[in-house]
């Protein structure tokens, strides 16, 4: 999504939120969508995501996954205001109430609270979202066997050839009853910081969470392994130590050969995508990459 977005922003408060924008700040710019704090002219903090047209998750399919992991009451997320398409313009728009204006990237690279104190806030949500069954009727993203097809034909035949192994020991360990919901996304900017830094627990017993858990466009169901992966991968997170830190804090099940292979998967998916396709974070993902194709102790796959 390239240019010309303030009038899309404009209309979209406007139409959805009923005021117009008195502040406007991009927040973050990506090729199918775009998201900008905005502070409307009576006062309230928003934020408005951008999605366009041709992209498969929309911004009707992000509200309904909002409203379904508000009523499954596991993980806070932002309160949906309005979504719709914007008038005259190419671009629908999800405008939500703005849950505060620090990630945990933010609070880490700030030293508010130490990385490993925010790689378990990770897994802590991971486990309360995969807690939570996903609804029917909700548009989620492709599974594992659609991802590799596709991963097939972006990815370079020699580094998708290094990937063989990993696809055999993913192939293998596809349990129906080991299936989760899972954001497929979730890392240190997706986690929005509540107010209070602290974990408490409920009357319940319950551990309640004060983060908000945001961006679900690549919600999917899939084995715990996957999700993992994937925040592991994100949050270079790939050293042994750092791994059996975010398994042990996760606090179920996982099975290390299963994660071995879909660490090399989502490292040669991210690379494929970010780096060869869109020219972007080159240095990060080839670091990521050759992290998780590397042989290190302890490792089962590759």
């Amino acid at each position: 999504m390239t240019g010309g977005t303030c009038p899309a922003v404009e209309r979209a408060c406007a139409e959805l939120a009923g005021s117009a924008p008195a502040e406007t700040v991009q927040a973050r710019r990506g090729p199918k969508t775009a998201v900008y704090r905005v502070r409307l002219a009576d006062g309230r903090p928003v934020v408005v995501k951008l999605f366009a047209t041709d992209t498969t998750h929309g911004a009707a399919d992000e509200a309904r996954l909002l409203a379904a992991v508000t009523a499954a009451g596991r993980v806070r997320v932002p309160v949906v205001i309005g979504h719709g398409p914007v008038p005259g313009l190419a671009v629908s728009a999800l405008v939500i109430a703005d849950a505060g204006t620090s990630t945990l990237g933010d609070a880490v690279r700030a030293g508010q609270i130490p990385r490993p104190a925010a790689l378990l806030r990770l897994a802590l949500l991971m486990a309360a979202f995969h807690s939570a069954k996903a609804p029917p009727g909700v548009l989620l993203a492709p599974g594992i066997g659609h991802q590799v097809s596709a991963l097939a034909t972006h990815c370079p035949k020699q580094l998708f050839v290094r990937l063989a192994p990993a696809l055999e020991v993913i192939a293998a360990g596809a349990r129906v009853e080991r299936l989760v919901w899972c954001h497929g996304d979730l890392h240190l900017e997706n986690v929005v910081r509540g107010d209070d830094l602290r974990l408490t627990s409920s009357e319940h017993g319950r551990l309640r969470l004060p983060d908000y858990l945001v961006d679900f466009e690549a919600a999917t169901v899939e084995v715990p392994e996957y999700d993992l992966a994937q925040t592991l991968v994100t949050c270079d997170a790939l050293a042994p130590s750092d791994r059996v830190f975010m398994a042990a804090a996760y606090g179920r099940p996982v099975d290390t050969r299963l994660l071995d292979a879909y660490v090399a998967f989502q490292a040669v998916r991210g690379w494929t995508y970010a780096a060869h396709l869109e020219g972007r974070d080159r240095d990060a993902w080839t670091a990521r990459l050759h992290l998780a194709l590397s042989p290190q102790p302890g490792r089962t796959v590759l």
